[in-house]
């Protein structure tokens, strides 16, 4: 009789520490110092960025971090469902949205001082891993490269933590904790990691996906504009506009023979001034 009594006891408790677990969901919340340097010896510019990676949901938020509070909502819809909304303030021009379940992000790009909403796949890291490892922050770290749109990178991920990183840099078996491109335009170092639990609900994109574009729709936008840039006269003094190939990614690839040619047409013509 004692023997089912604590048997019925371990039982409960069991059924209770599920439903815990199953009530609730895992955030991982990874600080990132960004550094930025545009120019070589140039001033560098330093940014803290929060990724914020929930476990069950099998989605994640990335976006700079200000003195305003990210916004945090849990409502229940018609259906008595909990719905979680995690909203970061302001426009959202620095906040990347990860959905794990369909290998998807989203973020918003500039073209000509407007923002649009750019739909990209998750499916799009070549990374290749090495044997090197190192220790960040207690968590034990292993080197891996890649190439992604225009530069070279090396990262040092971790096992340890469920996978995701900084930005859009994704496509590791771990966590991205340590990132930097290869000629130093772009670094991310981890600065503080923290483990919370919110209550189970469902995790909403912050974006309006209607008009999404694609990464190479948002690729031709820019080219378009780019060569339109180059034809721009406000008055006679004023010779056009050259735009920049791109930023932390490439938007124009170095043999688009379209933008190329416009360029060389925009030199020619304006040397002879």
């Amino acid at each position: 009789m004692k023997e089912k009594v604590l048997s019925l006891i371990f039982i409960t408790i069991s059924s209770f520490y599920l439903f815990a677990q199953k009530d609730s969901v895992n955030i991982y919340q990874i600080e990132y110092e960004r550094t930025l340097t545009i120019e070589e010896g140039g001033r560098p510019f330093i940014g803290v960025y929060e990724l914020n990676k929930f476990v069950e949901l099998n989605k994640s938020f990335y976006s700079k971090k200000s003195k305003s509070k990210i916004t945090e909502v849990v409502t229940t819809d018609e259906d008595g469902d909990s719905r979680l909304t995690f909203t970061p303030t302001g426009k959202n021009i620095t906040t990347l949205f990860k959905d794990y379940n369909n290998g998807t992000f989203y973020s918003k790009h500039e073209v000509a001082y407007k923002y649009f909403v750019v739909k990209d796949s998750l499916n799009v890291f070549n990374w290749s891993i090495l044997n090197n490892t190192k220790e960040i922050l207690g968590f034990k770290c292993q080197l891996a490269t890649m190439d992604f749109r225009g530069r070279k990178y090396e990262a040092w991920f971790t096992t340890d933590l469920p996978v995701g990183g900084p930005y859009k840099y994704d496509g590791l078996p771990g966590m991205i904790l340590e990132m930097k491109s290869i000629d130093n335009f772009i670094s991310f170092k981890p600065i503080g990691i923290k483990n919370t639990k919110v209550k189970l609900a469902v995790l909403e994109n912050p974006f309006d996906t209607k008009d999404a574009l694609t990464w190479q729709d948002y690729k031709d936008l820019y080219k378009k504009k780019a060569i339109e840039l180059l034809s721009y006269r406000p008055n006679e003094n004023i010779g056009g506009v050259v735009s920049s190939r791109g930023g932390i990614e490439l938007y124009i690839d170095e043999d688009d023979k379209e933008y190329n040619d416009a360029l060389d047409k925009y030199h020619k013509k304006f040397s002879k001034n």
